[in-house]
């Protein structure tokens, strides 16, 4: 008789934390081809929002930064036909643990931020 109250209550208390529900597990994270190929399709469509939505902001751009209003407002200027045509048939560069692509005289570069590839700065091609 205790053999079975003690399995009973064994299986009482043991049971139930296996039914819970559990949270599924989060999505594995983007490869950085697969935000290589989802940046270059926005500049391609020349989408100012979608780069934007891609990139870790405020952005740094060679001395200073550029917060997301600023970013869409210097990104004609920013990604002429020129670079919008270089980035479309670049392929990028992998510099440790990050990316790099160069646009004559410019350096674009991307990175992972909190665990998803993101356009975090542009700098100068020396």
């Amino acid at each position: 008789m205790r053999a079975f109250l003690a399995t009973t209550l064994f299986l009482f208390l043991l049971v139930p934390q296996f039914l819970e529900a559990k949270d599924p597990p989060p999505p594995p994270a983007k490869s950085f081809a697969a935000f290589w190929k989802e940046f270059q399709s926005a500049v391609v469509r020349n989408d100012p929002e979608a780069v934007v939505a891609l990139s870790d902001v405020p952005l740094f751009y060679q001395n200073g930064k550029f917060s997301k209003a600023a970013l869409l407002k210097e990104y004609p200027s920013t990604f002429t036909p020129a670079v919008r045509k270089c980035l479309a048939a670049a392929k990028p560069v992998r510099d440790r643990d990050s990316y790099v692509v160069f646009c004559g005289e410019e350096i674009f570069s991307f990175g992972k931020v909190n665990g998803a590839y993101k356009f975090t700065d542009i700098g100068m091609n020396d």
